[in-house]
């Protein structure tokens, strides 16, 4: 994909942002509880209020992300996957998962959650935009190749989350359907090597955390925004 691309995609961050904030603040509650449709502090709703300041306009409690941080993670996030997508079928895929990516990232960051109702479409989007990028590249067996990588993906996830229950959640199994697809689109050494990458990111940010005293042995990482940022680090080697 040309550069030319990445100034358009920013822009589309930008623009979904609002949208993408908005979904932070309703699904960033602990399990158990309903969506966040108010102010937790007044009440006040928040459909139809600006999202991108970060308060509640009547009590001006925070609510959410801080101002402007959403936007310009969803700007840098549409920007790479534009710079390494191939075609616009894939930057389609690629941004879809990108737009639910920093939803899930903000979530699993506040509330160590991957709720099915973001992680599921988000896996269904992708396939069929990629099942949408094969047909038209005439390969058809690419998008099934990517699905069935997918699978795999989620299946490991799921074998460690039934090995050790407290280092991971089915929330993470879900979301491996979505990164699996993507990273399969181009094979499995790139599934491979993008899924290990989530995990040698987050074992790094554990020693630095450790290393400067912000976090014990027993602290809890959400693992989530690792295996999005190893989307982006899989998807790299191919560009």
């Amino acid at each position: 994909m040309s550069t030319a691309w990445v100034p358009g995609a920013a822009l589309t961050g930008l623009l979904l942002a609002p949208w993408l904030r908005r979904a932070i603040e309703r699904h960033a509650v602990p399990a158990g509880q309903p969506w966040r449709r108010a102010c937790p502090r007044c009440a006040a709703p928040r459909r139809g209020t600006p999202p991108y300041a970060g308060r509640c306009p009547r009590c001006r409690t925070p609510v959410g992300a801080p101002p402007l941080l959403v936007e310009a993670v969803a700007a840098a996030a549409f920007a790479l996957v534009a710079l390494l997508a191939g075609t616009p079928w894939e930057l389609a895929a690629y941004g879809w998962l990108a737009g639910f990516g920093v939803v899930l990232a903000f979530v699993d960051v506040a509330v160590h959650r991957l709720p099915d109702r973001l992680t599921l479409p988000a896996f269904a989007g992708a396939g069929v935009l990629l099942t949408a990028a094969a047909l038209t590249d005439g390969r058809p067996a690419a998008a099934g190749r990517a699905v069935l990588i997918g699978l795999a993906v989620a299946a490991f996830y799921l074998v460690l989350v039934l090995i050790y229950p407290a280092g991971m959640g089915f929330g993470d199994v879900k979301l491996a359907l979505a990164t699996g697809t993507v990273l399969g689109w181009h094979g499995g050494t790139v599934a491979a090597l993008g899924t290990a990458g989530g995990f040698v990111l987050s074992g790094l940010l554990a020693v630095a955390l450790l290393v400067i005293g912000r976090a014990g042995r027993g602290t809890e990482l959400p693992h989530g925004p690792f295996m999005l940022l190893g989307v982006l680090a899989g998807l790299a080697l191919t560009a």
